[in-house]
């Protein structure tokens, strides 16, 4: 009777052995989905963009660390897409072909939407309707369009600007310097190499208010019309623009664009 009772006793715990290793089992199983669930909830897709670093306000470096309209916009925009950003610091002019080669996934940098591009790469829907502008000394005698007959204009190699510049120096017979980044452009004309700079009105009217009194700069007339900015993505980056216009839609949906915008941006 004593025996039975054992192996009875030794039999149940077998029973609850193998009970308790099959509901482990299950329950691992469970815990193993729910990780890899949650891992994947959380793996970003790393994207490459590319930017310039001198063009305040849209992309500047305060303390060597990159800031300003369009990284904030970038960087917002990839948080609600589920998106890291990796910036690539180049030229201007190297970002287009750079996005032809698929060195980096997309670009921002003030660049506005045009056929010309659009045929070598694909834009997200606009973020910023821009315009351009002439810019001359305040002791110059320039007032208007008309007085830059024979005159010296300056431009951004590679941009909407320089193909004004080409066509008012055709215009009224004048010259075309190229140069590659602000800083430069501004330098010439305050060195008295170049009569008037043409650069987007957001950019230069930045410039002017953050100079305030020291300024040496004004803006001649109104506004020429200019393309609207958008993110530049790499043709062939599968699901990227539509990823990428879903985190700036609901970015306008929420206000935080607005709130990106006006910290940037006077509408006074």
């Amino acid at each position: 009777m004593i025996k039975q009772q054992k192996k009875n006793t030794f039999v149940n715990k077998m029973v609850m052995v193998v009970l308790v290793g099959i509901i482990a089992f299950a329950l691992a199983g469970c815990s193993t989905d729910e990780v890899n669930s949650e891992s994947s909830g959380e793996t970003k897709q790393e994207i490459t963009v590319a930017v310039v670093q001198d063009y305040p306000p849209f992309e500047y470096k305060v303390d060597e660390e990159l800031t300003g309209f369009d990284v904030e916009l970038v960087e917002a925009v990839a948080e609600e897409a589920g998106l890291t950003v990796n910036w690539n610091i180049m030229k201007f002019d190297g970002i287009i072909p750079a996005l032809q080669a698929n060195q980096v996934d997309a670009a921002v940098s003030a660049i506005g939407i045009r056929e010309d591009r659009l045929e070598v790469v694909d834009f997200s829907d606009p973020y910023f309707e821009s315009g351009l502008s002439l810019v001359t000394l305040k002791d110059s005698a320039i007032e208007d369009e008309e007085d830059l007959q024979g005159k010296t204009i300056v431009a951004k190699q590679g941009t909407s600007s320089l193909e004004l510049a080409n066509e008012l120096a055709e215009k009224y017979n004048g010259e075309v310097t190229k140069l590659q980044d602000d800083a430069t452009m501004y330098m010439e004309l305050e060195n008295g190499n170049a009569d008037v700079v043409i650069n987007d009105y957001p950019s230069v009217a930045y410039k002017i208010n953050q100079d305030g009194e020291a300024s040496q700069l004004r803006i001649v007339g109104d506004k020429y019309p200019s393309e609207d900015y958008g993110i530049a993505i790499s043709k062939g980056s599968e699901g990227l623009v539509e990823k990428i216009n879903t985190g700036l839609g609901e970015l306008k949906d929420s206000g935080e664009f607005d709130e990106i915008y006006s910290k940037y941006f006077s509408e006074e």
